[in-house]
């Protein structure tokens, strides 16, 4: 297929560089409901060290620290960076792609991707290798909380933007119409008037990937936080994976 992962990379983060997209992701601080359940089941206690990938605007960053952990946050949008580090000079923030962490091995004792984020990078490939990158800087046992797209709850949930009734989903699809990434499972979405595409397989293929690298999957968690088989998350369009590093 004859697309550049730049141009893809580039089109997905537009979103996060314009001024109107850092006002929108500055708006936000704290853990999300579901988050803060999995960091309080999952995560070591604190001080423990953590990775904070895509931390945007340092909404779960500034949240981590104020919870005693000793969190780095990583970002690929310098303006967002810019913005939290004027807004929370007091957090360790760095201009970092989450494939290529510029970590030693064995580095935290825990990691996040919020917010779906791990999902604008393009392609497969290299949503593994941040996978793989991500086991690298973990210690042995470390554990690993991230999020990611359903397209099949979206599409049973009503939609991306939770509109009631069923055009939503319609125009979902519809905007599907000339997207060659989709066989990938890069669905086409605009948020905010800025086009992405993003990841938005079923989770058992997010699982298999984190398997793949040396994670044991313990938890997959609709957004509500229910807790059901991984099979059957079909009207859960935002899914959450708690996985440990191998401790061997």
């Amino acid at each position: 297929m004859n697309v550049h992962a730049d141009t893809v990379t580039r089109q997905n983060l537009r979103a996060y560089t314009t001024a109107s997209g850092v006002a929108e992701y500055m708006r936000e601080e704290g853990l999300r409901s579901i988050e803060a359940t999995l960091v309080t089941e999952f995560f070591p206690r604190a001080p423990a060290t953590l990775l904070d990938l895509g931390c945007g605007g340092g909404r779960t960053t500034i949240a981590l620290a104020r919870l005693g952990y000793q969190p780095t946050g990583i970002d690929l949008s310098k303006p967002l960076l810019e913005a939290a580090s004027r807004r929370y000079p007091e957090l360790d923030l760095r201009l970092m792609n989450a494939t290529k962490l510029g970590f030693p091995d064995e580095s935290f004792d825990a990691a996040l991707f919020s917010y779906n984020g791990i999902d604008c990078i393009y392609p497969v490939a290299e949503r593994l290798r941040c996978v793989t990158e991500v086991c690298r800087v973990l210690k042995p046992g470390g554990m690993f909380l991230l999020s990611s797209h359903n397209l099949i709850g979206a599409l049973f949930s009503g939609g991306y933007y939770y509109v009631r009734g069923h055009w939503n989903a319609l125009k979902l699809l519809a905007r599907q119409r000339g997207n060659r990434l989709a066989r990938e499972w890069y669905i086409r979405y605009q948020d905010g008037g800025s086009v992405q595409y993003l990841y938005s397989a079923p989770p058992s293929r997010t699982v298999r990937q984190l398997e793949g690298v040396g994670f044991r999957v313990l938890a997959v968690r609709g957004v509500t936080g229910e807790r059901r088989p991984r099979a059957t998350l079909m009207h859960e369009q935002h899914v959450y994976f708690a996985a440990r590093k191998s401790s061997t």
